[in-house]
């Protein structure tokens, strides 16, 4: 890729314009060319991306149009008879580069749009454009493709070099392509891709280094201003900000410059904005795909095109990121329950476009999607291609109005592009982080060593990472050569999301050009500069005594002065009832409780995965369908049927997306689980005589006077008349083991409440009327683990007589502390004593960010129990 721009003067007015694939197609009346590589792909069965593009279409496709624009820039010509492999030994490089050869030339030659009209203007005779397109010095760069090479030439051969008073005039107002400052900056300008003894550090080049952009942005400022004042600049268009491409910054320089009252030039004048139709039919088209990902069907909801309030699609949204689901949606009537309807899978092309268009209708203003359908009817055939459908309509931000370059204003200098023009002093912000240069992806298709033999014996120089990033650090050269007298460059030590962040290359090489082995030697705390050094006026920052820690009450309580049992009930009616996973967060931390009852939990967006949660789900979901109350266990030989059926039926009920092809993995080795649970859960209700009277039981009783209200995995009855309730896990039994005998397991044990106490007459608890046994079984190594209650039943563990007897007691407890307003807060050392004494694994600690930073520090004398001497 060349690092100058070719550009064209016209010899009439002295007009300056690019040399633009557009201005070259007006100009020499190429006529439109057809580029799909596609159909050609699926012809060749024997190519060495043909299983790859078996498994992945859309991005084997992508990958090889890309290698085949790759490698057509590598030619002179821009014809495949260029391009002779047998030049290569047998191997992997000349197996790649033949076969995109042999797809090239299946091809007929064709090209894609921009290298279609380069052809053309390369065979061109003289006299053949519309108008003459003179061009501008450099004619040649030695990072340009040979294809770009080519063009510049056969652009000079038919149209010769601009008049030399406007070429003059032209160079004259751009930045040195060398070195012009003085010192140790001079010296880094002419020396940074090349190797020189290094120099000492001087005024001309100086290092700060910075807590994280935004304060780069701040010090930026400050700098700038402070030149200003001092006299070392004659106005703000005499200083230059060379900016990463991160937009980070953006915003921050904008607001940093603003409050000092210093214009920006060159920087974009407002954020992207967004396109709502096009991002609405790019989420629409994975919902009528199906399965609907749960963060389409969000997006879709919180679109500004729905025919609802926004404050009502954010409710929407909440919930079908937290449970897939929305009863507030499902409540919707009108246009709103007709979209809802609407939002179901289609199977053939012509039913996606009747229902875009019934979708579109429904919108507020109706039609709004009428362009971007009209876009999707160029696909043909019966089925969709979902991922060419998709690449059609990609959801990309609109750009924003073009940055605005002013004579005065502070010059801004962005990565990818050359300075627009010379300053006395540039800022260089990000020298620590991804920037100057960006790492650069590897091919796909060649190794860097492959890149090098096919170049040394056939001519074609393909892009790779070495090339790259050397044009990458000449384009960073070249643009610290915009500074005429001084640089300051900012190293940032964090990312704007705390992260550590390290030197950048070009900080590297500029470290050795200064005789610093690590970078880190040059970076100077600005702070920690005596007064009179300071580069400005710093105002000290006062040692904060909190060090960020939040202010917590010395007795390790909040008093809140009302009933928190009572805040998701309706005023003057009884409380809603607690769940038995509720309580169990109650008796781990109150405070990740009462989040849980005001609904004050982390709204983080993720897809679909198959976590633990999703797995449980499924197992349970099979058990229960093997499994059907009053009837016996299958016969082994028809338990892998079985268990392939429920698993299915489970999947499409629970897990939808699952089901697709992509899953086949997980699909697997989950129905293998599957198969051992049934097998063990087989074997267990054969041995004890037991008989499956109910799966998924609603339940709801008291305790101690708390509500309480949950679903029972399974009830059985043993052949003895007694009834056990069990609760299936996916888990192993050591944890839950080691908590009952420590008395500090209290699920089940508030399933007996219900049953024994219960709120709710039903024939399940007329039927568990007489005595009752709660049990776990750990689906894992298919242990069952039982209460005091059953104590010699066959095939289970009785870890305690009574294995809830500490967490009732402490349940309580905290129960009367709440019901008064007080919440307890949890200490520092909290998950591992309970790890340690409880058996229990402090989730409600480790899963809310919030919850664990407003945890109370470990007492002195608790702290050092826990050193061993």
């Amino acid at each position: 890729m060349r690092l100058s721009p070719l550009q064209t003067a016209s010899p009439v007015t002295g007009a300056i314009r690019p040399v633009t694939t557009g201005l070259m197609r007006d100009s020499y009346l190429v006529p439109p060319a057809t580029f799909d590589p596609d159909a050609a792909l699926a012809l060749q069965p024997r190519a060495p991306w043909a299983q790859s593009l078996a498994v992945a279409k859309a991005e084997t496709g992508l990958a090889v149009r890309r290698a085949l624009d790759a490698l057509a820039r590598a030619t002179g010509t821009l014809t495949p008879a260029e391009v002779q492999p047998e030049r290569l030994p047998t191997g992997r490089a000349r197996t790649h580069l033949g076969a995109l050869r042999d797809l090239w030339s299946d091809l007929g030659g064709a090209l894609p749009e921009d290298l279609q009209v380069w052809r053309h203007v390369i065979g061109a005779e003289a006299g053949a454009a519309l108008e003459p397109l003179p061009l501008l010095a450099p004619i040649d760069c030695p990072h340009a493709t040979a294809a770009e090479t080519a063009l510049a030439r056969a652009l000079h051969r038919q149209h010769g070099a601009a008049p030399e008073g406007i070429a003059a005039a032209w160079q004259a107002r751009q930045p040195a392509l060398s070195a012009t400052a003085p010192g140790a900056l001079g010296h880094v300008q002419a020396n940074l891709t090349s190797l020189a003894a290094p120099l000492d550090p001087d005024a001309s080049l100086q290092v700060f280094g910075l807590r994280d952009p935004m304060e780069e942005a701040e010090f930026a400022a400050a700098m700038v201003q402070g030149w200003l004042d001092r006299g070392l600049i004659d106005g703000a268009h005499q200083a230059g900000l060379l900016v990463p491409e991160d937009p980070a910054y953006a915003g921050a320089l904008a607001e940093a410059f603003d409050r000092v009252g210093l214009p920006l030039s060159g920087a974009p004048a407002a954020t992207s904005l967004r396109d709502p139709a096009r991002d609405l039919i790019a989420v629409l088209l994975p919902v009528l795909r199906g399965p609907a990902p749960r963060t389409a069907l969000a997006s879709l909801v919180l679109s500004p095109l729905m025919p609802w309030p926004a404050a009502t699609g954010r409710a929407i949204a909440r919930d079908l990121i937290s449970r897939g689901y929305s009863r507030l949606w499902r409540g919707l009537e009108g246009p709103a329950a007709a979209l809802f309807a609407a939002l179901r899978p289609v199977a053939s092309l012509p039913a996606l476009f009747a229902r875009l268009g019934e979708i579109d209708a429904l919108l507020a203003p109706p039609c709004s999607l009428a362009p971007q359908i009209a876009l999707l009817r160029s696909q043909s055939g019966d089925r969709p291609d979902w991922p060419a459908l998709q690449a059609l309509v990609e959801a990309l931000p609109l750009p924003g109005p073009a940055a605005p370059r002013t004579l005065e204003g502070v010059s801004v200098f962005t990565e990818p592009d050359l300075p627009w023009r010379a300053v006395r002093r540039l800022i260089v912000l990000g020298m620590q982080g991804r920037s100057w240069p960006r790492p650069q992806p590897a091919n796909p298709f060649f190794t860097e060593t492959e890149i090098a033999q096919i170049g040394t014996a056939t001519g074609l120089h393909l892009p790779g990472r070495a090339s790259e990033t050397a044009r990458r650090l000449e384009l960073f050269r070249r643009q610290l050569c915009a500074a005429t007298e001084a640089a300051v460059l900012l190293a940032p030590a964090r990312d704007m999301a705390g992260g550590g962040l390290p030197p950048t290359t070009a900080f590297a090489l500029i470290a050795r050009l200064l005789g610093a082995p690590d970078p880190a030697r040059l970076v100077v705390d600005p702070r920690a500069l005596p007064e009179g050094q300071q580069p400005f006026g710093l105002t000290p920052r006062q040692p904060d005594p909190m060090a960020g820690h939040p202010d917590l009450p010395e007795s390790g309580a909040v008093t809140l002065g009302r009933d928190l049992l009572a805040l998701r009930g309706a005023a003057g009616a009884e409380p809603l009832p607690q769940s038995p996973s509720t309580l169990e967060t109650l008796i781990v931390s109150p405070l990740a409780w009462l989040f849980e009852q005001i609904d004050a939990r982390d709204r983080s967006w993720t897809p679909e995965t198959l976590d633990g949660l999703v797995l449980g789900t499924l197992v349970h979901g099979v058990i229960e369908r093997v499994f059907p109350p009053d009837t016996p266990p299958p016969a082994p030989e028809d338990m892998p049927r079985l268990t392939e059926a429920a698993l299915s039926e489970v999947i499409a009920r629970k897990a939808v997306w699952l089901a697709e092809q992509a899953w086949a993995a997980e699909r697997a080795s989950l129905s293998r689980e599957a198969l051992r649970v049934v097998r063990g859960w087989a074997r267990f209700l054969s041995e004890t005589g037991a008989v499956t009277l109910a799966n998924e039981i609603s339940l709801a009783g008291d305790h101690g006077g708390l509500l309480i209200a949950g679903r029972a995995d399974g009830l059985l009855r043993l052949p003895d008349g007694r009834h056990l309730v069990i609760d299936h896990k996916r888990a192993t039994a050591a944890k839950r083991r080691k908590r009952m005998e420590l008395g500090w397991d209290l699920q089940v044990a508030l399933y007996r409440a219900m049953l024994e106490r219960p709120s709710l007459a039903s024939p399940v608890t007329e039927i568990a009327a007489g005595p009752i046994i709660t049990a776990y079984h750990t689906t894992l190594d298919g242990t069952v683990l039982t209460d005091g209650a059953g104590a010699g039943l066959p095939r289970a563990e009785c870890p305690a007589a009574d294995p809830a007897e500490a967490a009732l007691a402490h349940l309580a407890e905290v129960a009367a502390e709440v019901g008064a307003g007080r919440v307890r807060l949890n200490h520092a050392g909290d998950a591992a004593r309970f790890e340690k004494e409880r058996g229990i694994t402090a989730y409600a600690l480790a899963q809310d960010e919030l919850v664990a930073a407003l945890v109370l520090p470990e007492a002195e004398d608790d702290a050092e129990e826990g050193f061993d001497d």
